[in-house]
């Protein structure tokens, strides 16, 4: 299981969203790999899933939000993963084992945090992805739609959330996001994006729950994560080099490109060419970086700056402040599940 890769089926409908959202053609044909999407068994890197949002970000909003999205979703797009959901018992432990096969539709490094309260409620969470930048809201709220759309689906009737929370900036127009969820109990600037579930609709049995088809379909799902082939991009081999370059120090350019074989002026014309830039780059990588480090490890803010190639904490805590408005301490409570 790579980080950094995901399987084609969400990038295909991102961009048969785009497409029919009204982005610019000319904009996704442009894109890097799209033309390996028709195969199966196969996974790409997340970056192309990141572009395709970043190219169609206006379209989206102009066209209803990205919970419309999720709308293209149909039964069996996401292959197996749609059946975990289906076979469960009941919508709690739907999402548990959704959330556990959740690399068989999209980046490892993304996850659900599937709880329920005192009065049995149940609400799924999902972690931010220092690697989804500035659309990460957006596929947040994609996420939520997609997430309310399977719950209608499995139950087989209409579901009105109880609430929605959202880690991105308020729209200026809401009714969107009110008509997709189906409430107005919607609130921003929350430290996760979340979707929260009646506790009749978290119990209520599924009508498609199959206990002897959940054993197979879960197998089969863990099975398609380590099989899946590989196919990585340019860039993805530009971000391990300068994941090498960190370990000892402030990442080098000039090293990097001959690591790649190509001189630094064809390396800084290769970037321009894939509209990025090697100080954009490199902030992606720390970004990445630093965040599992700080989710994943107990290592100190001190020893991660280093580790990140950052001159001493305060440059740490700037940068952090830049990427999502917080320090490095705030930001490793809110990624600790609750």
């Amino acid at each position: 299981m790579t980080k950094g890769s995901i399987p084609p089926y969400v990038v295909r409908l991102v961009l048969e969203a785009a497409r029919a959202a009204g982005a610019a053609q000319e904009e996704l044909d442009r894109l890097p790999g799209v033309g390996v999407l028709d195969q199966e068994g196969i996974r790409v890197p997340t970056r192309m899933l990141t572009r395709v949002w970043e190219v169609s970000a206006d379209a989206f909003a102009q066209a209803g939000g990205a919970p419309r999205v999720a709308q293209l979703w149909t039964p069996g797009r996401f292959h197996v993963w749609d059946y975990v959901i289906k076979s469960a018992a009941d919508l709690t432990e739907a999402f548990q084992l959704a959330a556990e096969h959740l690399p068989a539709i999209t980046d490892p490094d993304s996850a659900f945090d599937v709880t329920r309260d005192a009065a049995g409620q149940l609400t799924v969470a999902t972690r931010p992805v220092p690697s989804f930048g500035r659309v990460g809201a957006l596929i947040a709220e994609f996420v939520l739609g997609l997430l309310l759309k399977q719950a209608c689906t499995a139950l087989g009737r209409p579901v009105s959330p109880v609430a929605v929370t959202v880690a991105g900036e308020p729209p200026r127009l809401q009714e969107h996001l009110i008509e997709a969820f189906g409430t107005r109990n919607i609130h921003f600037h929350a430290p996760v994006s979340s979707i929260t579930f009646s506790a009749t609709d978290a119990t209520e049995p599924l009508p498609g729950s199959d206990p002897a088809l959940a054993v197979i379909v879960n197998d089969h799902a863990a099975h398609s994560i380590r099989s899946a082939r590989i196919i990585m991009g340019w860039l993805d081999k530009v971000h391990s080099e300068i994941g090498e370059e960190l370990a000892g120090g402030a990442p080098s350019l000039d090293r990097v490109a001959h690591r790649l074989t190509m001189s630094p002026r064809t390396f800084q014309r290769r970037l321009h060419e894939e509209g990025t830039s090697w100080r954009e780059e490199v902030e992606k990588v720390r970004e990445a970086e630093a965040t599992r480090l700080l989710r994943d490890t107990g290592l100190n803010i001190d020893t991660i700056a280093a580790r990140v190639g950052f001159s001493d904490v305060r440059a740490l805590r700037r940068a952090f402040h830049r990427w999502h408005g917080r320090g490095p301490a705030d930001f490793r409570r809110q990624l600790s599940p609750r």
